[in-house]
This record gives structure tokens, sequence and C-alpha cells, in this order.
């Protein structure tokens, strides 16, 4: 489970990265933690609008849906969803009323156990630029706009760093985002798996979830990687960038 995404990319420069101009400027912040397990938003460019950047609630809910997002979340939690299960066409699958997004972030949180130890890594470029996770999002009656993350088999460099599930977010790089937007186009026949980020693994503590308020931008609190990491990943994480093609 992916519940934990970063945003820390200044308003201009996420505008720049994507051609698009928010919908709601007044409204973004950057923030370190988007934490889906709240009902939080994310920034999204949708394939009816991809010349503008939306805010989504994170957490696709049905279209006719009434009642309170925390509830549904508890029993039917869609924070994020298979690529697989697309195929079999249940109720969020591609219908009039859902259709295929980008999210817009500069990092997504994974969780590593190590001889029974907790460890979480923040995936980010070591750029700093914001980069895009392949979604699907609906409108609601009410006009809001809700999201899920599409998630696909994780390759063996993301299973360093995450280890309790088998799924890894999908990275849509720049050329294929077009392709993504398309609903004519197969997900199968877009290929992600060639994506060039190169990510970088910033180990973070337990206490950084309970400490830093969702909305800070501040730069992350660092650890001493002696300390934190096993020694297997040290190399890995510290010698060589994370490229998560496979």
């Amino acid at each position: 489970m992916f519940n934990k995404l970063s945003i820390k990319a200044d308003r201009q420069q996420i505008e720049e990265t994507y051609g698009a101009l928010f919908q709601f400027p007044d409204i973004y912040r950057p923030r370190n933690i988007i934490n889906g397990l709240e009902e939080s938003t994310v920034p999204i460019i949708t394939s009816k609008q991809q010349n503008t950047i939306s805010t989504s609630i994170w957490g696709i809910l049905p279209k006719k849906f009434q009642g309170d997002w925390a509830n549904f979340q508890k029993h039917v939690n869609t924070l994020t969803i298979p690529l697989a299960s697309l195929q079999t066409k249940p109720w969020y699958a591609h219908t009039d009323d859902t259709d295929r997004c980008l999210l817009l972030v500069t990092g997504f949180f994974t969780t590593f156990i190590s001889e029974g130890e907790l460890l979480f890594f923040h995936m980010t470029q070591k750029s700093g630029e914001p980069f895009s996770l392949a979604g699907i999002y609906n409108e609601l009656e009410d006009g809001f706009i809700t999201s899920s993350l599409i998630t696909d088999k994780a390759n063996r460099t993301i299973t360093e760093v995450h280890n309790i599930g088998d799924q890894m977010p999908i990275m849509v790089p720049g050329y294929q985002q077009k392709d993504w937007l398309d609903h004519k186009i197969s997900v199968r026949d877009i290929d992600t798996a060639g994506a060039t980020h190169n990510l970088i693994a910033e180990p973070v503590s337990e206490d950084f979830f309970e400490n830093v308020p969702t909305d800070a931008s501040e730069n992350l609190s660092g650890l001493d990687r002696e300390d934190f990491l096993p020694t297997t990943l040290h190399d890995l994480l510290y010698s060589n960038s994370i490229n998560l093609a496979n």
C-alpha cells in the first residue's frame, strides 16, 4: 500500500514542467506529506482538461456516493488500484464518468521491514523536480474530483526499499503522458517500464510522519545512514541513483 506522497515543488515550477495552469492557483501549497489516510488533495491533470491542473481528493468515490469519504475508505480503500484490476471492468474502471489522469508529485514513500524493524524511504528525483504517476479519476455530482493511484507489479529495484507488498506506482515519462491520458490506447500498449526517472531513496524516521505537519514544505529531516539502513542496502541507496526501469 502506498498511502503517502509528497509535492514540494512550487506552483510555477509545476506549471512550467507540464505546460498547464492550475485551475485554482490560490489554494495550491507545497507539502512534505500528502497523507492519504486523511482526506487529502493532490494536483492532477485529467484526460479531459490536459492544459489545466485540477485539485483532486485522493481516493476515488462512486459518482453517486452521498456518504462520508473517510467511512467509504475505511471499508473500500481506493487510494491505490492495481492495474490488473482495470481489465475486469469494476465500478472504478473506465466509464463515461471515470477516465485516466496523472497525479503530479515530487515523491512517494515506501516501507521496508528488516529484522522486525520498519524502515521508511522517500523516493524522489535528485533534482527535486516533479514527476507523474498514473491514475484514474472521476467527477462527483457535487463537482468534486476524486482520484486513485494505479500500481503495477514491483520491479527488482523497488523491492529493495519496499517489501510489504508486490506493487509499485507507475511512473509515466513525459513522452508517454499524452498516451496515458488517451483512454482509446490500451494501458498495456503504453511503455511505462522504460521510464528514465532516476530516483534516490531518502531515509525518514517513523517520527517524521507524526511530527511534520502535512502542509509543511521544509526539507525532509535527515537520519544517520549508517545507523538507519541495513548494510545490504547501503551501497545501493547511497552510492547509486535508483532507476525504476526494469
